[in-house]
């Protein structure tokens, strides 16, 4: 990989998920010293199908065999949408003008990502648990369990919903707020399913990506490939309660009630779950927090410690890459005598995007859950829009670098500045988890100006 000049700014990562490696390897790039932690003992890491939208491949694309290899490891493209008695409502290809759709099993990409940053030379040390971050006016830090402490430039918080640095970010953390909707899934080898005739006409052909089923209120996806089938259900929660749990296993009879009456194949693929055991997630959202940066802006949070999504955006991933790419062009912009002002302007560039990318995906969700399948088979581009609205027409990095002067500007001296990253059309209104709700369970028409879909 071909480095830019360095920029002597020194940089901790806490987190090596998708959102901290991206960011890692584009930091590297950009002529950055970064260093990442991280608290699982190994790199292994499980999940299911996921979608990384053209918009977070322009810049891999600049990183020397990483497309060409993640490629090679991508799901078909091939999507199948059904209604829950298995009629097909759409069989189509993902696709956009805007460049790359990658579809991609999780621990894959994720494994992708971590080899990556290891041939590059990126120190990360694993068992390496964060008890505090902390910072002066001219560095960061992080303390871990084992009293050691870590001093840079900046410290960079990748470690999901469950990050520490709310509290040196914001004063307090916000409280997880239940979507109403739980998410089921599960992954087990592909002769298991395979030995069940209906399980193997229904999803046996593997050079469909994925199955997308929708029912009242619920939605399926599966994947069949590279040797295993998947699952991920999601609906209503009938067990309501607040509890972030994300290894907790349950009886599939949870799900089984949901899908009574669903397709025989969809209905057994479930009750295949080895040991009738799926893993329960509670799909918690938090009101879009503007706060992405520490006061004196040497802390700095991405991905999902600073916005967490719902799987129904398919856009999770994209947009904590996206993250990682903006960051690190700040940083090189300002350098290492301009770090808080770098930080500042990232979350300024980032926080309205994100914040409408999160409530795209609802918007999605309202689609699938609640109107009619029928009609729904009438109007494909509704469900076309998952890979073709607004949100795929953008380049993070180019973004950077063009508004980058513009916005420093306006936080010196209050100089307008407009973001141009959101729907077109759209001018940008605070909104709450709970009001988003509220509209849905009255039935309310979605009232936002401008070209979501």
């Amino acid at each position: 990989m071909e480095r830019a000049e360095a920029t002597d700014v020194s940089i901790v990562v806490v987190g090596a998920g998708i959102a901290g490696l991206t960011f890692a390897i584009e930091a590297y790039r950009k002529g950055h010293n970064v260093r990442l932690f991280e608290r699982r003992p190994t790199a292994e890491t499980e999940g299911e199908m996921i979608l990384i939208l053209p918009h977070a491949l322009h810049t891999p694309s600049k990183w020397p065999g990483f497309i060409e290899r993640a490629m090679k490891e991508a799901l078909p493209t091939r999507l199948v949408y059904r209604k829950y008695d298995g009629t097909v409502l759409l069989d189509t290809h993902l696709e956009s003008d805007q460049g790359h759709i990658l579809s991609i099993y999780r621990g894959t990409l994720h494994n992708l990502l971590y080899t990556y940053t290891q041939k590059l030379g990126i120190p990360i040390e694993h068992s390496a648990s964060v008890s505090k971050f902390d910072e002066t006016d001219g560095k960061g830090s992080i303390t871990l369990d084992d009293g050691r402490k870590f001093i840079a430039d900046v410290i960079v918080a990748a470690d999901g919903v469950g990050t520490k640095s709310w509290e040196a970010v914001m004063g307090t953390k916000e409280s997880p707020v239940s979507s109403g909707f739980v998410l089921y899934r599960r992954s087990y080898p592909e002769e298991v399913g395979m030995q069940d005739p209906d399980i193997a006409r229904e999803f046996g052909n593997t050079s469909t990506g994925g199955w997308m089923t929708l029912g009242p209120d619920a939605h399926c996806v599966v994947a069949h490939a590279q040797g295993k089938f998947s699952y991920l259900l999601t609906c209503s929660d009938k067990n309501f309660d607040s509890t972030e749990d994300w290894k907790k296993y349950v009886p599939v009879e949870r799900a089984l009630d949901i899908v009574k009456g669903w397709s025989p194949g969809l209905v057994k693929l479930i009750e295949k779950s080895p040991d009738r055991q799926m893993l329960e997630w509670k799909l918690m959202w938090r009101d879009p927090q503007p706060q992405w940066v520490s006061p004196r802006g040497r802390i700095v949070q991405i991905g999902d410690a600073a916005h967490p999504f719902l799987p129904t955006s398919a856009n999770g991933a994209s947009m904590a890459m996206e993250d990682g790419y903006t960051l690190a062009a700040c940083l090189q912009l300002g350098g290492s005598g301009n770090v808080p002002q770098a930080t500042k302007v990232f979350n300024r560039l980032r926080f309205e995007r994100v914040s409408c990318a999160q409530k795209q995906g609802f918007k999605f969700r309202e689609v699938i859950h609640k109107m009619d399948p029928d009609f729904i088979k009438n109007h494909p581009e509704l469900l076309e829009s998952m890979s073709k609205n607004w949100t795929t027409k953008h380049n993070a990095e180019k973004y950077a670098y063009d508004n980058y002067a513009s916005c420093v500007q306006h936080l010196q001296d209050g100089t307008p500045f407009k973001n141009t990253n959101i729907p077109p059309g759209y001018t940008y209104k605070p909104w709450t988890v709970k009001e988003l709700l509220h509209a849905s369970e009255l039935g309310l028409p979605d009232q936002d100006e401008g070209q979501w879909l």
